[in-house]
């Protein structure tokens, strides 16, 4: 689970919460919200979705007796992550994955994107682009399917897998996480819940989404989506459909953790 939640694209560095609350609740919504819209809907033509694994028993070992350092962890920690899903390996950061997957976790927990020196490393087949109608200017399908196969690989994770993988490298997130010097009624799980909590309440937008260019960047021309935390506007930019499959996997992995947690 921890290796999935950082793969959302970049933004601004955040600096940690204060982590008053000694307790982080998790909102996990019934079904996936969608926002009306008058716009005409768009569809999306999917490719069959890739096979999930079925295997029900899944634990990783270590090297030798225990786990290897946390600045030497990245091939031990890839090679794990790709047999949980192997189509996550575009995907991958470069170096410091535990590292940078816990610092994104954080970030994404306070409604942000991780910052884009981090996500430089991530690179997506197609560039952002537009649609014009009437004089006015829309994200396009196009836009929307460059996250296409980053939604698929996140569908086909294994619960069981996630958690397995999760558990091993527990302790070194834990030391990641320990240096963002949170109070210690905070602790990683809480941030996980956070995390997950916002990819799961983020906007879905069925309808066409019009942007303004009015400068560099393109802004949303509806200002009430433009006010939406970084978060959240980048699953808008992921489109419908992809959101969707995220969000209602993110929802069965944080369900499977926190039953093994309990359990």
């Amino acid at each position: 689970l921890v290796g999935l939640l950082w793969f959302l694209s970049g933004g601004k560095q955040a600096e940690p919460s204060s982590g008053e609350s000694s307790e982080q609740p998790l909102l996990i919504p019934e079904s996936v919200p969608e926002s009306s819209t008058d716009a005409e809907e768009e569809k999306y033509d999917f490719a069959a979705q890739l096979p999930f694994y079925d295997q029900d028993d899944w634990t990783f070992e270590t090297v030798g007796e225990s786990l290897p350092e946390l600045d030497q962890s990245d091939a031990e920690y890839s090679r794990d992550l790709l047999l949980v899903a192997s189509q996550l390996q575009p995907f991958l950061f470069n170096k410091q994955q535990v590292r940078k997957a816990v610092l994104s976790i954080n970030d994404m927990a306070q409604g942000l994107r991780p910052p884009a020196k981090r996500l430089r490393e991530i690179s997506f087949p197609r560039p952002f682009s537009v649609t014009e109608k009437e004089g006015r200017l829309y994200i396009s399908a196009q836009a929307y399917h460059r996250y296409d196969s980053l939604a698929l690989a996140i569908n086909s994770i294994n619960k069981q897998a996630a958690v397995a993988l999760y558990k091993k490298y527990l302790p070194l997130f834990q030391i990641v996480f320990a240096e963002l010097s949170y109070p210690d009624n905070y602790q990683l799980m809480d941030s996980i819940k956070a995390a997950t909590g916002k990819v799961l309440q983020a906007p879905v937008i069925t309808g066409k989404i019009e942007v303004i260019h009015p400068s560099v960047r393109y802004k949303f021309a509806d200002p009430k989506l433009e006010k939406l935390s970084a978060l959240d506007k980048q699953m808008l930019r992921m489109g419908p459909e992809n959101t969707r499959m995220i969000q209602n996997k993110l929802r069965e992995l944080i369900e499977a953790l926190i039953a093994a947690e309990r359990g």
